[in-house]
């Protein structure tokens, strides 16, 4: 009796999701079903050993990496005594500005990765993935959006979002202790001024 080629079958199991046969055994590799649409054509079958990591996805998650960086040294009590001295209460220091073009910098990367990385998913096998003009509204819509369709459709590739949220936690704690520290500054800052 030949056993069957590698590919997904119903699982064994009786669960309504699909599991991958290796050709010898049943492996863990489970595959949500997608609900039948009427005139849809059926996607390709992606196997477990489909890559769903590649460069353009790590690198939209690193990046927000270059704005904590410019924050973490960015001097706060400059730009606010730039603000208070300045005539028309202009913020501009040659650090704010760099920093602003920092965040824009890292905003069109991110879409233009975005694009990127869809087209190598779909190179991949991969249907209609989680489409890249989501990364217009910000990079962790489009890296959560992005891990959870190739999550049902491969049954992995989560990292991302991990490795996204811990980025994103760094960062707010970073942020909040550096306003914490700077908040006697600003209050020193505004009893000065307001004595003049």
């Amino acid at each position: 009796m030949a056993t069957p080629p590698a590919g997904w079958y119903p699982d064994p199991a009786g669960t309504p999701r699909r599991r991958w046969w290796n050709g010898v055994a049943w492996t863990e590799d489970l595959q949500y079903p997608e609900p039948p649409v009427y005139g849809r054509i059926a996607p390709t079958v992606v196997g477990p050993d489909t890559p769903v990591y590649g460069p353009y996805i790590w690198i939209i998650v690193l990046l927000p990496v270059l704005s904590l960086i410019s924050f973490a040294t960015m001097d706060l009590g400059a730009i606010f005594n730039q603000a208070m001295t300045s005539r028309s209460g202009s913020p501009y220091t040659v650090e704010y500005v760099l920093g602003q073009f920092l965040g824009l910098a890292v905003y069109g990367a991110t879409v233009t990765l975005a694009y990127f990385d869809r087209r190598r998913l779909i190179n991949a096998g991969f249907v209609r993935p989680f489409h890249w003009a989501w990364a217009f509204l910000y990079s962790g819509v489009y890296v959560i959006g992005r891990s959870v369709v190739v999550r049902n459709r491969v049954g992995r590739g989560l990292a991302p979002i991990w490795a996204w949220a811990a980025i994103l936690t760094g960062s707010t704690v970073l942020s909040i202790a550096k306003l914490v520290a700077f908040l006697p500054l600003l209050e020193m800052m505004i009893r000065t001024s307001a004595s003049r």
